[in-house]
């Protein structure tokens, strides 16, 4: 875990700052990623580094988030036992708010990464990544998904449930955008 805190990574519970994703985090990510991939052995096709901490040079709180797209037909019992053996802590079932939720803390009530899991091709699966591929392309949405952080961190400083489900809605928007531009029938150029 020291390669997750040497780069900066960690924030404490109660806390709300931000820093800019830099590629030391999105390496230490892609660390993170692959001994989660190892501790579940099988069981997930698909570990992938999502959110704000998965695009370079965003801001976002230094905490890494990963997603992880679990085979249908696994337990989560056997899921949850191989991650906890892993060291991760797992805060329960948050639904369509975001799957079978896990923390991995340096110290107590210090987070240095969330762990997600959810149905692989499910449609927070399919949420995460397309978000995260929007950002990755779009210096608009980025902008714009900035700017709600910001105003959010404002205004709830210290109550960090409040500020994530605020961002619910820019989420939600600017994934409508991107399928309602996906579904349009392609532009056909004249001349």
């Amino acid at each position: 875990m020291d390669f997750l805190t040497a780069v900066g990574l960690g924030l404490d519970y109660s806390d709300l700052r931000f820093g800019r994703t830099t590629q030391a985090w999105l390496d230490a990510g892609d660390r993170l990623r692959t001994q989660v991939a190892e501790a579940l052995d099988g069981f997930a096709p698909q570990v992938e580094l999502v959110g704000s901490s998965s695009v370079l040079g965003l801001l976002a709180k230094p905490v890494i988030d990963l997603a992880v797209g679990l085979t249908s037909g696994y337990p989560m019992s056997s899921v949850t036992a191989k991650l906890q053996a892993a060291g991760w802590i797992y805060r329960g079932d948050a639904g369509d708010r975001g799957g079978h939720v896990f923390v991995l803390e340096c110290r107590p009530w210090h987070r240095v990464a969330h762990l997600h899991v959810v149905d692989h091709n499910g449609d927070q699966w399919r949420a995460y990544l397309r978000f995260r591929e929007v950002l990755r392309r779009s210096p608009t949405a980025r902008e714009r998904y900035e700017a709600v952080k910001l105003r959010l961190a404002e205004q709830r400083p210290v109550d960090r449930r409040a500020y994530t489900d605020g961002k619910t809605a820019i989420v939600t928007s600017i994934i409508d955008e991107v399928d309602s531009c996906a579904d349009a029938p392609p532009r056909i150029r004249s001349g």
